[in-house]
């Protein structure tokens, strides 16, 4: 019973120790000021995204999207051949990355995406999808990201040249050709 007092007196003594050794000197070391842990925090979940260089997880075809980050403060980013048709059986993607501390706000000023087998989704930059599926003929409200980027995924089948939207019945010579054209703007 003494050996076991004993042992438990060392190391509360030990801890006791330590604690007034290491405290003063963590304290002193992490003072940070409330804007600094707010800035921070931004860096965090802005550093958080992949940081592998875009042209390794980049798979475009037919010269449609970009293999590089955007970094311009705003621009448009476009379907192929715009203002004409866009191709069929297209993988487009548009990487665009703002400054730290700032997000990317995206609105559609032209909007005609065959509604039967093309999609747009939008992702945040940390490849959670905002908007899943866009399509159709009406333009989509505007979106703001909660982070540094925005990754923009144009998919078209190869059956472009088909005359009638199965799902509205509508001719697609009616509604002009099927284009898409995106302006973005760091906020």
């Amino acid at each position: 019973m003494l050996v076991l007092t004993l042992f438990l007196t060392v190391i509360t003594v030990q801890f006791i120790v330590f604690m007034i050794a290491s405290f003063p000197l963590y304290v002193l070391t992490n003072r940070i000021s409330p804007t600094k842990k707010s800035n921070l925090l931004l860096e965090r979940i802005d550093g958080a995204i992949p940081t592998l260089p875009i042209t390794t997880f980049c798979n475009v075809t037919n010269d449609c999207g970009e293999c590089r980050a955007l970094t311009d403060e705003s621009g448009l980013i476009e379907s192929q051949h715009f203002p004409n048709e866009y191709s069929g059986n297209l993988s487009c993607l548009f990487t665009i990355k703002a400054p730290i501390g700032k997000n990317v706000q995206l609105k559609f000023t032209e909007f005609n995406v065959n509604q039967c087998c093309d999609f747009i989704t939008v992702f945040d930059g940390l490849a959670n999808p905002l908007r899943v599926g866009l399509n159709g003929y009406e333009i989509p409200a505007a979106l703001t990201s909660p982070s540094n980027q925005l990754i923009v995924k144009f998919s078209s089948n190869n059956n472009i040249d088909s005359p009638i939207d199965a799902l509205s019945n509508t001719s697609s010579t009616d509604l002009g050709p099927a284009r898409w054209q995106a302006m973005y703007t760091f906020v």
